[in-house]
């Protein structure tokens, strides 16, 4: 009999990028990918109906983002171990996504040594960070317990972050705010994930009572 392999599924709604890591971890003896998906959502159902030992998930996908999708997935039937892998270096996302159950944080600028570690250091039960996700995490702590963690006046939105989150708090759609700003619905999504770890906004209500104490929409502006 054979050694028993780790069982993977990839949720990453770029399908090169699918491709290149399905590659990399067929040449793993160890290692057998037994599903992929393009969104958030099939993540989570193929979670349940394929019961892998990791998933391997990205933050930043269609449907249901990686956020809710790791909640979903740690808090369902499957013994599944989520690792993100994402470009996104924010604190806030590394803080929320590990709060989610992650088990371990990835950024795809990392080698692929890196990513075969960190499924492996997952599956025996084990956390796992890339030196740059470490080195975020350290300094987020040093702040903290020298009571320099960042308070709410100190978040800072760029020129297009508050567009968009005008645009939410209009109660425009995703499609709308694209239309308006010249920029896609993907490109959207981007930013209202980037404005919602930022500050740690977990839902609309949230975003829109934001807008509001900073004065980017007003409750009853003048005619």
């Amino acid at each position: 009999m054979g050694a028993t392999k780790i069982k993977v599924l990839i949720a990453d709604d770029h399908p090169l990028f699918r491709a290149g890591v399905m590659s990399l971890l067929n040449q793993q003896r160890d290692i057998q990918i037994v599903g992929e998906v393009d969104n958030g959502k099939a993540a989570v159902q193929k979670a349940r109906e394929l019961s892998p030992d990791v998933v391997l998930i990205d933050i930043t996908m269609p449907q249901l983002d990686g956020f809710e999708a790791t909640t979903q997935i740690v808090r369902g039937p499957s013994k599944a171990r989520v690792l993100v892998l994402t470009q996104h270096e924010h604190e806030e996302y590394i803080k929320r996504i590990m709060h989610a159950g992650a088990r371990g944080y990835i950024l795809k600028s990392a080698v692929a040594e890196e990513l075969i570690k960190g499924i492996r250091a997952v599956f025996n039960g084990e956390q796992f960070f890339t030196p740059e996700v470490s080195r975020i995490m350290v300094e987020s702590f040093v702040r903290q317990t020298s009571g320099k963690a960042p308070q709410q006046s100190a978040i800072v939105l760029t020129n297009r972050e508050r567009e968009v989150l005008q645009g939410i708090a209009e109660g425009k759609t995703n499609q709308q705010i694209g239309s308006q700003l010249h920029i896609s619905v993907r490109t959207v999504e981007f930013h209202r994930a980037n404005i919602s770890a930022k500050i740690g906004a977990h839902d609309t209500a949230s975003l829109v009572k934001f807008a509001i104490q900073k004065g980017i929409i007003k409750l009853n502006p003048e005619q």
